[in-house]
């Protein structure tokens, strides 16, 4: 009599088998997302451990994680320091920050080849950087800015001082006599 209702449950109900083997389509990029989300945040944290280590303030510096498939199994991590306000001194160290940066990366992650992250900077623009014009093209011609004539080599300058030629104490002063009281 419901002989009808039994052919269409038995259609519609997948086996436990075909459940297995074939996981949910929306399964896997959530996957790979979370783990993108992992990336970005460690690089966060790291790059905000590395100002605290250093005493730089953490709103001076921003980042921004760009990750790029490159196949299957491979993806390209970029990096992009945003400098939110100017510091002279900051621009003097940014390369040996940034390697700071991956060491700290190194030490959180150590299963992880860092070397190969591509860092670049950039700059906001409100970050008060006072350089917003090219300087003459006379600037770049010379390698290095030349040096004062008529300034004297410092006193505490040893570099420039003559050595003598004979150590001293060598037939300047008549030998010490041990004295009999001891």
């Amino acid at each position: 009599m419901f002989s009808f209702l039994k052919n269409s449950v038995a259609k519609d109900i997948p086996t436990p088998s075909a459940a297995v083997v074939a996981p949910p389509q929306a399964a896997v990029p959530q996957t790979v997302q979370q783990h993108t989300n992992i990336k970005r945040e460690l690089i966060r944290v790291v790059l905000k451990d590395t100002l605290r280590q250093q005493a730089i303030p953490y709103d001076w510096l921003a980042c921004e994680i760009i990750i790029i498939p490159r196949g299957p199994d491979d993806e390209e991590l970029h990096i992009q320091i945003v400098v939110m306000k100017w510091n002279e001194l900051l621009m003097r160290y940014a390369m040996a920050l940034q390697q700071q940066l991956l060491r700290g990366l190194d030490r959180f992650d150590p299963s992880v080849d860092h070397s190969k992250y591509i860092i670049s900077w950039r700059f906001a623009p409100e970050c008060g950087c006072p350089f917003t014009v090219m300087p003459p093209p006379l600037l770049w011609s010379h390698t290095e800015p030349p040096a004062p004539a008529d300034e004297a080599p410092s006193v505490l300058d040893r570099r420039h001082e003559v050595r003598p030629a004979t150590p001293p104490g060598d037939g300047d002063y008549e030998r010490t006599q041990l004295s009999p009281f001891r």
